[in-house]
């Protein structure tokens, strides 16, 4: 399913919320640089946006085999394509941004899989999470590594409650996003193992690894 009528707009001040004043009090940067430093092999980043994570991969000590980088919007993967000249990535690693859609992964990059599956916050702004990750899951090959940094759902039950309560304003406010999804459970629901569950700000944050099972012999 094409998810381009159902995505909600996003402003010019994308980068000031994902990346801006507020996000870097709340340690997101360092969330994102400890995240990244994970991706190893072939690796394929997902909703990529304007590009804030291209400068937190770690191009020196050869982990990287290769990058890639899709996004829905036109409009951000050109800037995203402008921060990545700017930073020189294409001389530095094999390098590809495609427009394309989350659901449609296989088909967009001919059926390519990947060593490492990245997304940051975008999963509670996909109409669909877990066909999202159905997705993601296909384009790793077996044994390979999603790693996530989104919102979720808190494990402390007066916290989850005023998330939900708060769910459609936060949507409305805050470029669609759900910030209530159960993302550890939607990840499992896509058939992946969690390695690794980290929770922060009280919960509503979490960073996490998960592993594609290995194909039977």
């Amino acid at each position: 399913m094409n998810t381009a009528s159902r995505l909600p707009p996003f402003p010019a001040t994308y980068d000031e919320l994902d990346g801006g004043a507020a996000a870097e009090s709340l340690g997101f940067p360092a969330l994102r640089q400890q995240l990244l430093a994970q991706a190893r092999g072939d690796v394929l980043e997902t909703a990529v946006g304007t590009g804030l994570n291209l400068p937190l991969y770690d191009l020196e000590s050869g982990a990287l085999a290769s990058l890639s980088a899709i996004d829905l919007s036109g409009g951000m993967l050109a800037q995203a394509r402008r921060r990545a000249q700017q930073l020189g990535l294409g001389e530095r690693t094999r390098l590809e941004l495609v427009q394309a859609d989350v659901e449609q992964l296989q088909a967009a990059l001919g059926g390519r899989q990947f060593d490492t599956v990245v997304d940051t916050f975008s999963l509670c702004v996909f109409p669909d999470p877990l066909a999202a990750l159905r997705s993601m899951a296909a384009c790793l090959r077996p044994g390979g590594t999603l790693l996530l940094l989104e919102h979720s759902r808190s494990g402390f039950g007066p916290l989850a409650a005023y998330q939900d309560l708060t769910a459609p304003a936060v949507a409305a406010t805050g470029k669609g996003c759900r910030w209530n999804d159960d993302v550890p459970g939607l990840v499992a629901a896509a058939g992946l193992e969690v390695q690794r569950l980290e929770a922060h700000v009280g919960g509503l944050i979490v960073s996490l690894s998960a592993v594609k099972p290995a194909q039977p012999a």
